[in-house]
């Protein structure tokens, strides 16, 4: 017995590796799968930050304090809508914005969701236009008015209040006396079987695509209001007030901007979005800046700044700029050897680092100017005029002076 435990144990020891083994990559491929959907959600999220209106809505909740909310309001006809009224978008103009817009800033980590309210829907097309209306138990029929009740004590008659007239009982004769009668509520009365009923039934009808329904059958949808996600509350100010630090220092400088910059790659054709671009005429000829930027928690890393390059790569781009918040890694730094970008790190709110660009800016102008006018200078034709010395015309040569 002892020696056949000897011999199963070897199996079982090159069998348990093997599980490990195959436990181990499903874990490095979860692992991957998540850093992969991570990296998806960071770059989603950059190109959340220089979409206009999204800029423009987070600069508005920026100036407005931390407890600012996107509550929506009603509009007969439209349904629930999310506005936002400031000095900041639109010149005190209200602009409304898209619920889809909102929840995929929420996806992006940008704002945050919470309950707001609950609404009964149509259950055909969602719709929250919607009528009510009353429909007798009996008969169904919705012809039914509403009343009060009066029941005459004494004699014990039970009979709408308008029908006592002259506070005088219908059955009796007898005067209404206090004491002597009592209010029985509100009751229906159906004005086709004449049935009386204290609670009626219900039928919504939609007014959007007329469907026909119970309260029973009605849908039910949480409205939301949406708040900036404070977590975040840094990135988001670095974000959107970098871009609008360098639009200043770039309009200054004559440029015309584009945010976000969307050009085509002269190789593969696709589409190439930038942060920023920026085009001038210069003595005939126009000066493209192609600016993207990145923010992080501590240090960027080489990702952004490798597809930064792969994108200037498929453009003419005559001044290649990259902003990193707060700084390179060293990585990204090494990378950098030997490429012609101007790299501005830290924060552009910062007025040294704002007059960093504008030199660095005006040096690359400079610079391409002189270039330029260099090759214009070696490519002009020599116009002196040919001469023949007394030699040369016994030699049929030919020199110019």
């Amino acid at each position: 017995m002892k020696n056949q435990d000897q011999k199963t144990d070897p199996k079982k020891t090159t069998e348990q590796p093997k599980e490990k083994t195959v436990a181990d990559k499903n874990k490095e491929t979860i692992k991957v799968t998540n850093t992969n959907v991570q990296d998806k959600i960071v770059f989603e999220r950059k190109e959340a930050y220089i979409e206009p209106q999204t800029r423009d809505l987070l600069k508005k909740l920026l100036q407005d304090g931390d407890e600012v909310e996107i509550i929506p309001t009603y509009t007969i006809g439209v349904g629930f809508e999310y506005r936002t009224t400031g000095s900041i978008i639109n010149n005190n103009e209200t602009t409304t914005l898209s619920k889809n817009s909102l929840e995929k800033l929420v996806q992006l980590d940008i704002l945050k969701k919470s309950f707001y309210d609950s609404v009964s829907i149509c259950p055909s097309c969602q719709s929250t236009f919607m009528t009510l209306h009353n429909r007798c138990p009996k008969c169904e029929s919705r012809n039914i008015d509403k009343t009060s009740l009066t029941e005459h004590i004494p004699c014990g008659y039970i009979d709408q209040r308008d029908q006592y007239i002259q506070d005088c009982c219908p059955k009796c004769g007898e005067l209404l006396v206090e004491g002597k009668y009592r209010n029985m509520g509100r009751w229906y009365i159906c004005q086709a079987c004449g049935e009386k009923f204290e609670k009626p039934e219900f039928d919504l009808v939609c007014r959007s695509c007329n469907k026909i329904f119970t309260i029973k059958e009605a849908q039910v949808t949480e409205i939301p209001k949406f708040t900036l996600n404070l977590a975040r509350k840094g990135e988001i100010r670095q974000n959107v007030t970098s871009l609008e630090n360098i639009k200043t220092i770039l309009t200054k400088l004559d440029f015309n901007i584009e945010i976000p910059g969307l050009t085509i790659g002269q190789k593969t054709g696709m589409t190439h979005h930038f942060s920023l671009i920026a085009k001038k005429q210069i003595n005939g000829q126009e000066i493209v800046i192609a600016l993207d930027h990145s923010v992080s928690e501590t240090e960027i890393q080489p990702s952004p700044l490798i597809y930064y390059i792969y994108k200037t790569s498929e453009i003419k781009v005559d001044i290649p700029i990259f902003v990193a918040m707060p700084k390179l890694s060293e990585t990204a730094k090494k990378i950098t050897q030997g490429q012609n970008i101007l790299i501005i790190e830290g924060s552009t709110e910062a007025p040294e680092v704002i007059d960093k660009i504008k030199t660095e800016i005006e040096d690359r102008i400079n610079q391409i100017n002189q270039k330029t006018f260099n090759e214009t200078k070696n490519q002009q034709p020599d116009n002196k005029p040919e001469t023949t010395s007394f030699f040369s015309k016994l030699r049929g040569i030919k020199k110019r002076t």
